[in-house]
């Protein structure tokens, strides 16, 4: 996320367990195979593809959990295919955590779409609007001058019913008919466009790369207040529009009453698109630049303590009817079906596969929740028509047709359809591989073998708590031995206080935040509290962006009075303590994975027909820098290494390894002529596919210089024997370092659009 916006987090980390002190097994909470981010700049650089790229999935501390959840669910069902438990109208499966999660989907979501027109006022400086309509119209005159625009989408008006149509409409592409075709009949959206309403204020008091969390926030209420009063003004009575607002909210996303049935009201509109007007920040925002919304996905005012009645979980309440919108997506007056698909995306669950911290790694066209959310009908714009996601999203989602080849099984031959769907065929196979065994070294105690560590993962709020009596006291301090590697000013290390058995606490000296580069003595002056039993607490919390290896303490002491009365080594288990989110461990932890390969059969078919003229590329930045070029990414079978090890596709953090990424057939880097660089990792993938049949050449230009990559022989065998097979340190963030167990998946016979299957066959060692 961008660091203007601040999480802030409110209980989410679930406690570890202490254990012995040689070698410890760790729970997925402390992620120790998910390394730290490194900070992101303010504004991240343009790619070739004329686009900037940064999160645009906004987590919070729910979202985050809602999707552990359901990875964990994930790999539970794997394990074991009868897990699956029926409540009410709702699949789903139940943690050994008690806590419920859906399985698969409702058949059909209700969306609730805004239109939302920006005002005169400009609070925070900026031009007024941009109005509805106002979006200059490209040059659609193409006769080779500079002004030549085949990239841009632009309509003569937007109309409440372009997006009707758009988004909802039966008989032409929209997001009722993708979702209908991606999820093969499983489940589609339908929602209304309302009216257009106007906001007092302009982009910038909206959009401003600072303090997002109140800027977005604000866009959201403004937005429904214009909506409420649009209606009041209508003649609509309050108990009229409440009764059109329940038929949005008929599904409980994250089960809050814990009854495992999610087919029931929660007090929250399921689903909310606005689309404002004007350009988004992410094409460059028109004429309001950087002050432009990047569209996006978010909870508004998640830290609240707002919400219906039995559910508060932040929000904006629309007018007084007691229904609350919280998740929502956001979406430019021009944006194209593939950006509203995309955002969509996260909403029900889906993250980022491109590398959020300003990486290029090689999912590039192959996935919806990367660049095929850009793809197009290649025509006069880009992004009116998405391709499909990737299998890992579909199998997430539920929606994957798909057959398993098992640890115990040496051969398997497969047919695979394509990957779109259609005749009855699997649309992908998973290959499942050993148990990962892991381990990661960290901090070492200062003395002794153990130590006490707060974790290292996003929006953690661990706390070690114990209760002192420090009546007939004078003085008191608690000392410790402490290092910090933390993210400076975003995650917070402290000690605090409660006199009220843990109703309120109060912070003692200053928050800590940063690296301390070795122990360091901190102590925490409690005298203020002398005479009285009181409850301490470490405390340490980080919100949803980044994260570095956290806190270690180390040789806790109680001082009254000039005495010590208690210490803690943290080398054997010591009564007293509340943990939550703490592990006593002497700084090695051992762990296990899951992986797997997903193998499917990517053709010209239903949308992934986008792939044969859909990806592009801007080719001449000086001479026409709103032109692009188009070329194919080639079919053929697509193999994907899911590795629960990264919690994201960032290459960029840890080359070569990721969430779900394409293995490219061909990994090597491709350079442009003059010393021009690399080829952008987003269009590399367009021989990646495995098959027999040849790849044809193509010309690429970068600033008109061309590049003509020769035709190359099909590579119909896929073989991780060597790890580093498909890696290159030449091209380190677009190649895998794939599993090494000894898996070989030939192609032995290519699949050709949608009546004749791939067939591959599958060998283990």
């Amino acid at each position: 996320m961008r660091k203007g916006t601040r999480v802030l987090v409110a209980g989410f980390a679930t406690g570890l367990l202490t254990a012995g002190l040689t070698t410890v097994s760790v729970a997925a909470h402390a992620s120790p195979d998910h390394p730290a981010a490194q900070p992101m700049s303010s504004q991240p650089p343009a790619t070739e593809d004329g686009h900037l790229h940064r999160p645009d999935e906004l987590t919070t501390p729910a979202m985050l959990r809602e999707r552990a959840d359901k990875k964990e669910a994930l790999n539970l069902l794997i394990a074991n295919p009868n897990i699956l438990t029926r409540r009410g109208e709702s699949t789903g499966i139940q943690l050994p955590s008690g806590r419920w999660v859906q399985w698969g989907t409702p058949k059909t979501a209700q969306i609730f779409t805004l239109l939302a027109e920006f005002g005169e006022k400009t609070p925070d400086g900026g031009q007024a609007g941009p109005a509805r309509n106002t979006i200059p119209k490209p040059d659609r005159d193409w006769n080779g001058d500079k002004t030549d625009d085949n990239s841009t989408a632009w309509a003569p008006e937007y109309t409440q019913a372009y997006y009707q149509k758009m988004l909802f409409g039966k008989k032409n592409d929209s997001m009722t008919d993708f979702y209908l075709r991606q999820s093969s009949g499983r489940y589609t959206v339908d929602g209304e466009v309302t009216p257009w309403v106007k906001l007092p204020d302009n982009t910038s008091r909206y959009g401003k790369n600072d303090n997002e969390y109140d800027r977005y926030g604000a866009f959201v209420k403004d937005t429904l207040d214009a909506w409420h009063a649009q209606q009041k003004a209508s003649g609509r009575t309050d108990a009229q529009i409440k009764k059109y607002l329940t038929k949005f909210d008929i599904w409980d996303r994250n089960d809050y009453d814990n009854d495992g049935n999610f087919d029931e009201p929660d007090g929250y509109l399921d689903h909310v698109q606005i689309i404002h007007s004007g350009e988004g920040e992410e094409s460059g925002g028109g004429i309001h630049g950087d002050d432009a919304i990047w569209s996006h996905s978010w909870s508004a005012f998640s830290a609240a303590q707002s919400g219906p009645t039995t559910n508060k979980q932040g929000g904006v309440q629309i007018g007084d009817s007691g229904i609350w919108v919280g998740r929502y997506t956001t979406e430019p007056e021009n944006g194209g079906l593939g950006v509203f698909c995309h955002e969509y995306g996260h909403d029900i669950g889906l993250p980022d596969y491109y590398d959020t911290n300003g990486g290029d790694n090689g999912t590039g066209f192959w996935t919806l929740m990367s660049g095929g959310s850009w793809l197009n009908n290649a025509k006069d714009n880009i992004g009116d028509r998405p391709g499909y996601m990737g299998p890992n999203e579909k199998l997430f989602l539920g929606w994957l047709d798909y057959d398993t080849v098992e640890l115990s099984r040496k051969t398997s031959i497969n047919a695979l359809g394509p990957a779109a769907g259609g005749l009855g065929l699997k649309q992908a196979t998973l290959v499942k591989l050993p148990t990962q065994k892991l381990t990661k070294e960290y901090t070492k105690p200062f003395a002794g073998q153990g130590q006490w560590w707060a974790g290292d993962d996003d929006n953690l709020d661990s706390q070690l708590t114990r209760s002192l009596d420090l009546t007939g006291a004078t003085s008191a301090s608690i000392t410790a031995k402490v290092t910090l590697d933390t993210e400076e000013g975003y995650d917070f290390f402290r000690g605090m206080v409660s006199t009220d058995e843990g109703a309120n606490w109060t912070v003692i000296g200053k928050d800590q935040s940063g690296k301390s580069e070795g122990w360091k003595d901190m102590s925490w002056d409690l005298s203020a509290y002398a005479g009285k039993k009181v409850q301490f607490r470490f405390q340490y919390i980080t919100d949803g962006g980044m994260h570095f290896t956290g806190v270690f303490l180390d040789d806790i002491a109680l001082t009254v009075d000039g005495k010590t009365v208690f210490t803690d080594d943290a080398e054997s288990e010591l009564d007293g303590w509340s943990v939550k989110g703490w592990l006593r461990f002497n700084g090695t932890l051992d762990y296990t994975k899951e992986h797997f390969y997903l193998v499917e059969n990517r053709q010209y078919v239903g949308y992934d027909a986008t792939l044969q003229k859909g990806p592009y590329n801007y080719g001449w930045a000086d001479a026409k820098p709103s032109w692009v070029e188009h070329f194919a990414f080639n079919p053929g079978v697509v193999i994907w290494y899911v590795n629960s090890a990264y919690g994201d596709n960032n290459t960029s953090q840890h080359a070569g390894y990721g969430e779900a990424l394409p293995i490219d057939a061909r990994p090597g880097k491709i350079e442009w002529p003059n010393s021009g660089g690399t080829l952008a990792n987003r269009r590399q993938g367009f021989d990646g596919a495995f098959g027999r049949r040849s790849v044809p050449s193509v010309t690429l230009h970068k600033n008109g210089v061309p590049l003509t990559i020769p035709a190359s022989k099909g590579i119909a065998v896929f073989d991780d024997s060597d790890p580093n097979r498909y890696w290159s340190a030449d091209n380190e963030l677009n190649s895998v370092k794939v599993a090494g167990t000894g898996i070989r998946i030939e192609v032995v016979k290519d699949g050709f659009g949608l009546l004749s299957p791939a067939v591959i066959k599958i060998t283990r060692k």
